[in-house]
This record gives C-alpha cells, sequence and structure tokens, in this order.
C-alpha cells in the first residue's frame, strides 16, 4: 500500500523542522520514497526525500524523514533539514521536472496528489517499493 500523506504532524517527529512558535504540522509538496513492507512481522519501513511548506509561516524544507512501524507502534525520524529560500514557483517548477524525469511501472491519481510508482517488487512476505508523489 502507497504510504501518501497530506500532512506530516510536529507531535509525530523526533525534533521540530520549522523554528516558528505556531508551527504545527507541514504540508508535503513532493516526497521520494523507498518502503519496506514485511506482512508476516507487521513491519512498515520507509525512507523518504520530503519538500514541505510550514503551514503558518509557509516556509519551505528539503528534509529526510525515516518512519518506521512495527506492530502499530510508529516512530518517524527527522534527518538532515535544509530550508529553500527559492520562491515557490520556482520550487514548484523544480518539483515538477524531478517528478517527470521518472519512469514509472504505474502512476496513481488522487484527490490530491500524483503519484509515480518507479519500482515495486512483492513476494509472499514483503513488498519493497520505490515511488514518487507530488502534490497537484
Amino acid at each position: 500500500m502507497l504510504y501518501t500523506p497530506k500532512y506530516i504532524r510536529n507531535n509525530d517527529l523526533d525534533k521540530k523542522i520549522c523554528n516558528c512558535t505556531e508551527c504545527k504540522k507541514y504540508r508535503i509538496l513532493y516526497c521520494h520514497t523507498n518502503m519496506v513492507e514485511n506482512k508476516q512481522a507487521e513491519k512498515r519501513e520507509i525512507e523518504s526525500d520530503v519538500i514541505a511548506t510550514c503551514s503558518k509561516c509557509k516556509r519551505m524544507y528539503r528534509f529526510g524523514l525515516k518512519y518506521t512501524s512495527i506492530n502499530k507502534k510508529d516512530t518517524y525520524e527527522v534527518g538532515k533539514v535544509n530550508e529553500i529560500k527559492e520562491n515557490y514557483n520556482d520550487v514548484r517548477e523544480n518539483i515538477e521536472k524531478n517528478y517527470n524525469s521518472f519512469d514509472s511501472e504505474y502512476t496513481v491519481k488522487s484527490e490530491n496528489f500524483l503519484t509515480k510508482v518507479i519500482k515495486e517488487e512483492k513476494d509472499d512476505n514483503s513488498v519493497v517499493s520505490e515511488y514518487v508523489f507530488m502534490e497537484k
């Protein structure tokens, strides 16, 4: 199953990304994800390169995010964080170029996102996927 959240909440993260005092969540603009799901062990590991914007001050950030779920216990670890200084239109253009540079096995369109599945391998116990998604 593809994991494409619209928002990432500060309460879920191991550290805050934006320093503004009102920040509670980040709207995802783009995400490149590698995911491994082990059905037998009820384990999911996701490593993502994320571009998101603070819901309050609108600053944009690029950061690594590692999500692990084992027996329904979830942890989120934020990697290196870089504030993006470019204007929104330039960032959006770069996101679209990057998204379009990937070949895909198939594409999924949802209410909020366009998603390209780059690679998907399945066996009886696990699913390994690589995909990108961007906000419409």
